[in-house]
């Protein structure tokens, strides 16, 4: 399933089976989070690596997509940056073209406009 966080797309196999590898990434049962934590437990991380000026590495991109996949079926997420402080996302479903698309674009170092179908998704 192709995922795209803020504008990072990944393909994630097995949402399910890469929080059960990975459990010990996110410090605790991720299983029996809600939704809303699970979400919050995102925008933490994102937010610390915000803070120290980098940002994720494609393991940790990968994590947080398996993590919102599972507790909201959601293929899209938005964690808007605001005064430095990371917001509670925005969450949609894409097309899967549309993701192709955009990983396609960004693959070829085109960039791509994530803003248009942001605007329009939430």
């Amino acid at each position: 399933m192709l995922f795209l966080l803020n504008d990072i797309v990944t393909d994630i196999e097995a949402p399910e089976m890469r929080l059960l590898v990975r459990k010990a990434v996110f410090g605790g049962d991720v299983h029996g989070m809600r939704p809303r934590e699970a979400m919050e437990l995102v925008r933490r991380r994102l937010q610390a690596v915000h803070d120290r000026g980098e940002v994720p590495d494609r393991a940790m991109v990968d994590d947080l997509a398996a993590l919102i996949i599972a507790k909201t079926g959601a293929n899209a997420a938005l964690f808007p940056v605001h005064d430095g402080r990371v917001a509670e996302a925005r969450l949609t479903i894409l097309p899967e073209a549309i993701l192709d698309a955009v990983r396609t674009r960004l693959a070829e170092g085109r960039g791509a406009d994530t803003g248009a179908f942001w605007t329009r998704a939430a």
